[in-house]
């Protein structure tokens, strides 16, 4: 019998807010790949700015929003990402 560990691997789709939006969009690139500043695509292929990181102690302004882009959220889930909300 074979084990096949990678079997039930999946990728990661995270949820970010771009600067400037009021929409988190769901993106392949793993926080921290990328620099603040960096212009990304997301699923729906909106581009985002990846924000700057929030300081030690405070809480990141994106946090409160949930609102997630409905094209993202199909794509996400027709493709059967994991998906991870990620706050800068």
């Amino acid at each position: 019998m074979v084990i096949d560990v990678f079997r039930d691997e999946r990728q990661d789709a995270f949820w970010i807010v771009g600067s400037g939006l009021a929409l988190r969009h769901a993106t392949t690139h793993r926080p921290g790949a990328v620099y603040a500043g960096q212009w990304i695509a997301s699923l729906c292929e909106v581009q985002l700015k990846v924000p700057q990181p929030t300081p030690s102690g405070r809480e990141p302004n994106s946090k409160p929003v949930t609102d997630k882009c409905p094209e993202c959220t199909q794509k996400a889930t027709e493709a059967n990402f994991a998906e991870i909300t990620w706050d800068f």
